[in-house]
């Protein structure tokens, strides 16, 4: 069974660059019943960490934010160490990462910090420096209207690693967009080898391009 610090990492990994978090979503990710998600929120927001928002999702109380951040930034210093130091592959890094930032405890985290010399990116480009919940210079590939703009970031959940990978994508990588098709859910894009790469508009909620700045 999951347990309460697991479904808060999933709410504020699906918050990121969102207003809020469906129960869908959530299923989706923690892959378990629509009553268990529920009987779960109810229990968050007793201990003060979500809002319940009827028919729309959960948001994270500033409770629940503190701890996410705290969580969310354990996790990506061991991806970091499990990349750099194991180099294990990055399929497999997530689960494992997780697995070892939920027992860290405050000496332990300063400490592979400091050994890791205190790292900016994650291995699946999550920053570590600014507001890990909620960084406002970028948004998903998915609401992408105009062009260039640059690749930063990804969740990294096993099946979206091997589907970033197998779309040929890197971290960084400037992209164009050339059409948008709802129809059949696809985005063609276009990188600087003008090589053309088409991404599924669900899996693009998840991929996260660099903002075009405001003037």
């Amino acid at each position: 069974m999951l347990n309460h610090h697991t479904y808060l990492k999933i709410i504020a990994e699906c918050n990121f660059a969102r207003p809020r978090v469906s129960n869908k979503q959530i299923i989706a990710f923690a892959n378990v019943s629509p009553a268990t998600v529920t009987e779960m929120m109810r229990q968050l927001q007793k201990c003060g960490l979500v809002n319940r928002h009827r028919y729309t999702g959960v948001t994270l109380t500033d409770q629940g934010r503190e701890l996410a951040t705290r969580l969310l930034y354990k996790y990506r210093l061991c991806e970091v160490f499990l990349a750099q130091h194991l180099h294990l592959p990055l399929s497999q890094i997530p689960e494992q990462a997780w697995q070892m930032a939920d027992t860290l405890e405050p000496p332990t985290v300063t400490a592979l910090a400091t050994f890791l010399d205190h790292p900016q990116q994650s291995p699946f480009g999550g920053d570590m420096t600014t507001d890990l919940l909620n960084d406002a210079t970028v948004m998903p590939l998915s609401q992408l209207s105009g062009t260039p703009t640059k690749l930063v970031s990804y969740l990294e959940t096993p099946s979206l690693v091997a589907y970033f990978q197998h779309c040929h994508l890197t971290i960084n990588q400037p992209l164009w967009l050339l059409r948008r098709d709802e129809d059949l859910n696809f985005l063609y894009l276009e990188t600087t080898a003008h090589e053309e790469i088409i991404v599924n508009l669900s899996a693009a909620d998840y991929l996260y391009v660099q903002k075009k700045p405001t003037n």
